[in-house]
């Protein structure tokens, strides 16, 4: 029988986490006591996001006043009952218990001795069965706990709903209802583990047992190896996890077995693709089935003694908490996707970073968009390139059918081209085939074989220093057939979008414009189209569920043919206001660069400036030495690419006598735990007055391994009087390194927050 609160001590205490913590979170929120006080007294239904529908009588549970099936799937896993408790919580009245039987009454007589046969889907659906079962277990212990003498004069009824909790567990332990390796399947195994727990006896232990084979194996499929969960949605990853946190949570080690120590492998990583996934706005990106909304923080009793929750921390709270995480570009080539950023600012202008996001490919049938290779691109505090959304789960819906297809995501249309009619081709026609996470000049290259006609290769490279994104697209179509191609950049409708030839400028009000140029092959047309017209929906954005707005596509059009190569580079131009916000977050806090020349006057260190792993500096510091008339700085960089790039950068901005760039190239690897310098690497270096060492530009264990054998090749380069400069985003292991090598030798030490 369901456990009462006056059985053994042992028996309550099992049910202390995985009853009572839940019990009081529902009673405990206000819009839950709001909610049930609309239904009981006003009789208004209000069902999670949708609009509220005048309620009439228990009974009609196959009705569907808004033509949405979601809205169906909450009236039948009974989660009004949440909101009925919280409402008697608060008034005391029991005939709110008494309108909450006879919700449960009529529905149990309706169905409860149905099967799945029953036509009307979300009877025995396999998550709302759970969820249903698991509103019946919190209803019957919160009328025994906080409402004893109702319970005992409805006796009979609570009898009623253990029935209705047997049946359902024993549909949710059949492996033909269980469906496995879904957010459905775990909520199913999740669910019977509290039946398996609120029940004694020798079938409550098989429930048991079952659930924790199936969660063991859901947590085993959920997640990639590098921590990333397969169903297409940043949303879902993070619904998944917090499922998982929370059965880790809530029972003991005994009913665990080894899920703790299998949970704890992934957790990490999980956490991590989090940190990166967030926009600098703190929401999260519309990316699959995902509503572009804030996420909450659970995660702190479980992870806070973790570094990765610490990093986490910094992006929930916008910089204001945690620690600045060591990277700022991350690629997950198993998972599909690439996550690009020009830096991780501090709190005052942590918003106006700049966040690109790439999705590679589709991991798994779930909550799939067909948007393999697409991009969305946040900076400056605002959207450029953007996703559709979610908007719902009606089939039937065109929005809904937009938002999932091709349409609605920055990826190319191809004539006479479509998917494979077996889904699972497209689980394997995508690929990750290089890419580079280095903070400057990050790119991730792609295959994209999902429509089987064409062969597309992309790569997406952001120049974070220029503010620069380019895009390279290769077609071929494997038949020879020509074929036409339509290249698709969505844009929010605050956007003023002007075409000028083959180039089109996206400005804003607050004065920032993307500039877009096309190279390579030549468009035969680009034009704009927004909104919808009747069942057809050329652009649309939503970032609720259930709400849509229109938004705008730029259509780059190119005329029929069996191959085409073509490269899409977008500048972002920032408003003045932007650009200040943006450059401050570089410089040192609280000093401008007057302050930063007036304390180098002091320091007489204008002859000869070297900076390692923070080339944004250079520009900067070049055009000092400019103004001033003397001295000149070096920057050591990582590859000969990067260093070609920045003495292009400094060739344009007339900074070449003044600055100059070395290359490391081959003298240490980002995987090496030592690395090689050579004296080549370093010719020219000599009377450095000034070594300014930063850790934006490399990982932090790169980083340690060049400033192993670097440190000592320097010192003779050294100018007798000169200084050593950290900035503040090195961790405190680096800083150390660097403050024992220039204690040992005695040289002057200074930090600042570039």
């Amino acid at each position: 029988m369901v456990i009462d609160v006056a059985a053994s001590p042992d028996s309550v205490l099992k049910l202390e986490s995985s009853v009572t913590d839940k019990l009081i979170y529902v009673l405990n929120a206000s819009r839950n006591h709001t909610l049930g006080k609309d239904l009981f007294v006003s009789r208004v239904l209000t069902l999670g996001p949708f609009k509220p529908v005048n309620f009439t009588r228990w009974g009609s549970w196959e009705q569907n006043p808004l033509d949405n099936r979601s809205w169906q799937w909450r009236l039948n896993w009974l989660s009004f009952l949440s909101y009925l408790m919280a409402y008697h919580h608060a008034s005391e009245n029991d005939a709110v218990l008494d309108f909450a039987r006879e919700s449960v009454e009529s529905w149990l007589d309706t169905y409860l001795e149905t099967d799945t046969t029953y036509p009307f889907e979300f009877i025995w659906h396999d998550h709302a069965t759970a969820l249903r079962a698991e509103q019946l277990v919190l209803l019957a212990y919160y009328s025994r706990r906080y409402a004893p003498n109702w319970a005992k004069l409805n006796a009979k009824f609570l009898v009623y709903v253990e029935k209705a909790l047997k049946t359902h567990g024993n549909w949710l332990a059949k492996d033909s209802f269980y469906s496995e390796h879904t957010n459905h399947g775990l909520e199913q195994a999740r669910v019977l583990l509290l039946l398996g727990t609120v029940f004694e006896g020798e079938q409550a232990k098989q429930w048991q047992q079952i659930a924790q084979q199936r969660i063991s194996s859901e947590l085993e499929f959920s997640f990639t190896d590098e921590g990333v969960h397969v169903e297409n949605s940043p949303a879902y990853h993070i619904f998944v996890f917090k499922v998982f946190l929370g059965i880790i949570k809530d029972y003991p080690k005994e009913v665990l077995g080894g899920l703790s120590s299998q949970f704890d492998v992934f957790a990490h990583k999980a956490l991590r693709f989090i940190t990166h996934i967030l926009r600098p706005d703190g929401l999260l990106p519309p990316i699959g089935d995902t509503e572009q909304l804030p996420t909450s923080n659970m995660y702190r009793d479980a992870f806070g003694h973790m570094p990765e929750y610490q990093h986490l921390l910094y992006a929930l709270t916008n910089g204001k908490q945690g620690e600045r995480p060591p990277e700022s570009n991350v690629v997950y080539p198993h998972s599909g996707y690439a996550v690009f950023r020009d830096l991780w600012p501090g709190q005052e202008d942590y918003r106006n970073a700049l966040h690109c996001i790439v999705k590679v490919g589709c991991s798994s049938r779930y909550h799939h968009q067909q948007d393999e290779g697409h991009i969305s691109l946040y900076a400056g505090g605002e959207d450029w390139l953007i996703d559709s959304g979610l908007y719902n789960y009606s089939g039937k819906d065109p929005v809904r059918r937009y938002m999932r297809s091709r349409s609605a995501h920055n990826i190319p249309l191809v004539s006479d081209a479509g998917y494979d009619a077996d889904f699972e081709h497209r689980l394997s026609a995508w690929e990750v085939t290089t890419f580079d996470d280095s903070p400057s000049l990050p790119f991730v290259e792609m295959a994209l074989n999902v429509l089987p006609q064409v062969a597309h290769k992309r790569r997406v490279a952001l120049d974070s220093a220029l503010h620069e994104l380019s895009v390279v697209d290769q077609f071929h179509c494997n038949d020879g057939q020509p074929r036409e191609v339509i290249l698709q950049w969505h844009f929010p409708q605050d956007k003023q979008i002007s075409i000028q030839g083959n180039r089109a400028i996206i400005s804003s009000a607050t004065g920032s414009q993307l500039l877009m140029d096309i190279q390579g092959a030549q468009p035969d047309s680009l034009s704009v189209v927004k909104g919808r017209q009747g069942e057809r929906v050329f652009s649309a954005f939503s970032a609720k569920a259930n709400q849509f707005e229109s938004s705008q596509l730029l259509r780059v059009v190119f005329a029929p043919s069996s191959a085409l190569e073509v490269t899409s580079r977008f500048h972002l131009a920032l408003s003045p206001q932007r650009k200040l916000a943006a450059s401050h977050a570089r410089l040192v806090k609280g000093e401008s660069l007057e302050a930063l020349t007036a304390l180098m006057d002091r320091s007489g260190i204008w002859q000869h400036t070297l900076v390692l792993g923070n080339t944004s500096l250079v520009s900067r510091l070049g055009k000092l030495h400019q103004d001033k008339g003397c001295g000149f700085v070096s920057v050591l960089t990582d590859n000969d690419r990067a260093s070609q790039h920045l003495d292009d950068q400094l060739e344009d901005e007339g900074l070449k006598l003044w600055a100059q760039s070395l290359s490391l190239a081959g003298s240490a690897s980002c995987d090496a735990v030592a690395g090689d310098v050579s004296d080549h690497a370093l010719r020219g270096l000599k009377g450095i007055s000034l070594l300014i060492i930063g850790a934006s530009d490399f990982s932090d264990r790169h980083l340690e391994a060049l400033l192993g054998k670097l440190l000592p090749m320097l010192l003779s380069r050294l100018a007798p009087t000169a200084q050593v400069w950290l900035t503040a985003d090195m961790n405190v292991s680096l800083k150390a390194l660097c403050q024992q090598w220039a204690d040992r030798h005695g040289l002057k030490v200074a930090e600042l927050a570039f």
